[in-house]
């Protein structure tokens, strides 16, 4: 029992945390209709700068920085960089997720307290990457850091007009992580290639589901919930808003049918993502679980419950149907900081091999360079997914996410169309009827947008 409810406690708090992040929905200004310019580099490796920083050791003054965040991790990576920097002594402070994006506004806008570095959640970058808070990095160099850095990762952090404005460690791309045990029975096999071949396309997945489902007599399902088809596929779209005019992706179109096929022929176990019940089925190991396969970013092992390694090695990861990921901190540098060099310096070690690999062996988060990605990719083997070297797999899908910048409107519109989408199938409504729910709710959200 004690267990039930300290899995449910993370989960509430992963909801409150993300609902806090996607709070901010007007305000700004811009257009969407444009991707970030030269959003990546075809290269295996970044340029010399990736390579770790001891040739800058010791060379600045003694001073002190400043860092905003929402991500505790945070520490780690200032600590790393007093090591490289011994005289700089970096001052982390960690807000709320719920209250951070408030407090850093006010500090930009009443030009109080104003940090020196501060991160930037993808929910809410767009809101501040074309301001004139936001240092121009490219002006420091910064091009060189990102052209070694997965496309889509480099393309988010950039302006309007192409410069490097934030920078991140990271990646986080989402994969179908299944249960070896529910696969191995249902599916005939275990093997992380096998499967996502056999997933390669949402038209073989749901020939694989209704299989599942005739096989158990509907009582297991392939996937937690029609929703996962969602989340997979809305960074695959394009932009809502094109020259201040709103769009709907004739894409969409198909997307939704899948998911109302999902949902009517009972292939998705009816899981909502970050529920108790979804909480409890995913660490279900048993091969008769509601669902083998859930959508679940690279950073979502803190969900499992591991206790004395009881979850080693009973996960694989599968390639989705398509590319796509959840979430992203980004490094942002004041444009009036004081400290600008020791602050470039701190985003410049954040962009390097040297951090994301220690970043990778002591958090597990999947990096943002290419190279680190391809010096791990024979070796990496996570516990809970035993043999299995996921960063082939996450390579994969982080490279098959359309590099674009993070557009005004699009996070917000994001949230808007999935609860319209949710009540369509609960209704049994047309994909008509949900466009017409979202022209509404954006014609009143954003009347600066025409819509038709």
């Amino acid at each position: 029992m004690k267990q039930k409810m300290a899995l449910l406690l993370v989960l509430m708090l992963m909801v409150t945390a993300a609902l806090a992040g996607c709070s901010g929905s007007s305000g700004g200004s811009g257009t969407e209709d444009a991707t970030s310019g030269n959003s990546g580099s075809t290269q295996d490796e970044g340029d010399s700068s990736n390579e770790g920083t001891s040739e800058d050791t010791g060379k600045l003054e003694k001073q002190d920085l400043v860092v905003w965040t929402f991500f505790g991790q945070v520490k780690q990576l200032a600590e790393q960089f007093e090591k490289a920097y011994p005289n700089v002594d970096v001052h982390v402070k960690v807000f709320p997720g719920d209250k951070y994006k408030t407090k850093l506004q006010t500090a930009l806008q009443t030009k109080t307290n104003i940090p020196d570095v501060f991160d930037l959640e993808r929910a809410y970058i767009s809101y501040f990457i074309n301001t004139p808070y936001v240092a121009n990095l490219s002006e420091m160099g910064a091009d060189q850091l990102v052209e070694g850095m997965v496309p889509y990762v480099a393309a988010l952090g950039k302006d309007d007009e192409g410069n490097v404005r934030a920078v991140a460690d990271s990646s986080s791309p989402t994969g179908f992580w299944y249960h070896r045990s529910g696969a191995k029975k249902w599916l005939g096999t275990e093997d992380p290639d096998k499967i996502s071949d056999m997933i390669s396309s949402w038209d073989k997945l749901i020939q694989v589901a209704e299989k599942v489902a005739n096989k158990s007599n509907g009582k297991v399902h392939l996937i937690d919930s029609a929703s996962s088809v969602f989340a997979l596929e809305k960074y695959q779209m394009d932009f809502w808003v094109k020259d201040k005019k709103f769009q709907i992706d004739p894409k969409w179109d198909k997307i939704l049918n899948v998911m109302r096929t999902i949902r009517e022929e009972g292939l998705g176990a009816k899981l909502p993502g970050f529920s108790s019940g979804w909480g409890a089925a995913i660490n279900n190991y048993d091969p008769n679980a509601p669902a083998i396969m859930y959508g679940l970013p690279s950073w979502a092992t803190f969900m499992i419950d591991n206790e004395n390694d009881k979850a080693a090695g009973k996960f694989g990861v599968a390639k989705p149907p398509v590319g796509s990921y959840v979430g992203g901190t980004y490094r942002a540098v004041y444009t009036n900081t004081p400290h600008k060099e020791a602050a470039y310096a701190f985003v410049k070690f954040d962009a390097s091999k040297e951090w994301q690999n220690y970043n990778l062996k002591h958090t597990g988060n999947m990096p943002s360079l290419k190279s680190v990605y391809k010096g791990n990719m024979d070796s990496y083997t996570p516990p809970l997914f035993g043999d299995q070297k996921v960063m082939k797999m996450y390579y994969d899908i982080v490279m098959d996410i359309p590099a674009k910048r993070a557009g005004l409107y699009r996070e917000d519109i994001n949230g808007m169309f999935g609860s319209i989408v949710t009540e369509m199938l609960n209704k049994g409504q047309s994909n008509d009827w949900a466009y017409e729910q979202l022209k509404s709710k954006v014609k009143e959200a954003y009347p600066e947008i025409e819509v038709e």
